[in-house]
């Protein structure tokens, strides 16, 4: 074996592990993101009433855990409130912090209502909210509220929302399952949210609608799987500036029905957008490992005819 050949054996195997690498490394960067919602009921659960705070004096009324401050928020943790009455949890005009966590919730209008509390004072985490008849987690007039590693299901009347944002800033989304409701998510004037690392399917309209006048939010890693019965779209934006993926990575969501990677995906809606970085379902983009094996045969081209001109 000449000198020349076995360069073209290191070269090609450095560029093997290469790949592989950056194989590994994509396919994990995105996928930790996403916990395991269906598994969050860590506590036995205790049958409890609805809960209305319709100011602060209302959170010792419950006997609440907690203190209302940003490092001791009211804690309405561990309780199963099936109910007739129309919200399971109320949390309205309020100043101090808040966190409604693990907890079962199925009303006959809303699971948890929040309206004009102070911006940043209020979180909800690992919440199953099942068969309400309109809105499963319903935000109004608030922001930097943070809903994360929920379950929000079967939420199917014709009002039936998993998740509503209305008239608010600074939302965050993270990492929900939003299955078998009427819409999965519908934001209307909401402003510089993110909703990301979610998974939107069945649900029989859109996964996501950004409706009436929703500016500047950010869709991106979430998966879109059989919404709106297997349409081409499965999202909608009525908005303005919204972007569906993440500008940083240069990564966007998974469609399940879109299967070229050198396209881009439509949204429906009056806005025009596009998720221009479309994800595999790891959440990863396949388009950022077609550059190996192109690499590859440039290299064994180079060496091929290096080799020629040494003999």
């Amino acid at each position: 074996m000449n000198l020349e050949t076995k360069k073209l054996l290191k070269a090609l195997i450095l560029l093997s592990l290469l790949s592989s690498l950056i194989f590994s490394t994509l396919q994990y960067t995105q996928a930790t993101y996403f916990g395991n919602p269906q598994d969050q009921i860590t506590a036995p659960l205790i049958i409890h009433e609805p809960i209305e705070i319709r100011n602060n004096n209302n959170f010792s009324d419950y006997s609440l855990p907690g203190a209302g401050t940003t490092g001791d928020p009211y804690r309405i943790e561990n309780y199963n409130i099936t109910t007739l009455n129309t919200v399971g949890i109320l949390v309205i005009d309020t100043t101090d912090y808040f966190i409604i966590q693990n907890c079962y919730i199925d009303a006959s209008f809303t699971a948890i209502g929040i309206n004009n509390v102070t911006s940043g004072t209020g979180e909800i985490s690992d919440v199953t909210c099942k068969e309400n008849d309109f809105w499963a987690v319903v935000i109004i007039e608030s922001s930097r509220i943070y809903i994360h590693n929920c379950i929000i299901e079967d939420n199917i009347d014709d009002f039936g929302l998993g998740i509503y944002l209305v008239e608010s800033t600074e939302i965050t989304v993270y990492n929900n399952t939003c299955n078998n409701n009427n819409y999965g998510l519908v934001a209307e004037n909401t402003n510089s949210s993110v909703i990301g690392y979610n998974t939107f399917s069945g649900n029989v309209e859109y996964g996501v609608h950004l409706s009436v006048d929703p500016n500047e939010n950010i869709v991106h890693h979430n998966k879109f799987i059989n919404n709106k019965g297997g349409a081409v779209m499965q999202a909608r934006d009525d908005g303005i500036n919204n972007i569906w993926y993440d500008e940083a990575s240069k990564e966007g969501n998974y469609w399940d029905n879109w299967n070229d990677p050198d396209s881009v995906v439509p949204i429906g809606g009056t806005a025009g957008s596009e998720d221009i970085y479309p994800l595999d379902e790891n959440l990863t983009r396949e388009i950022n490992l077609f550059f190996v094996p192109v690499v590859i045969a440039l290299v064994i081209v180079v060496f091929r005819k290096r080799i020629k001109r040494s003999n």
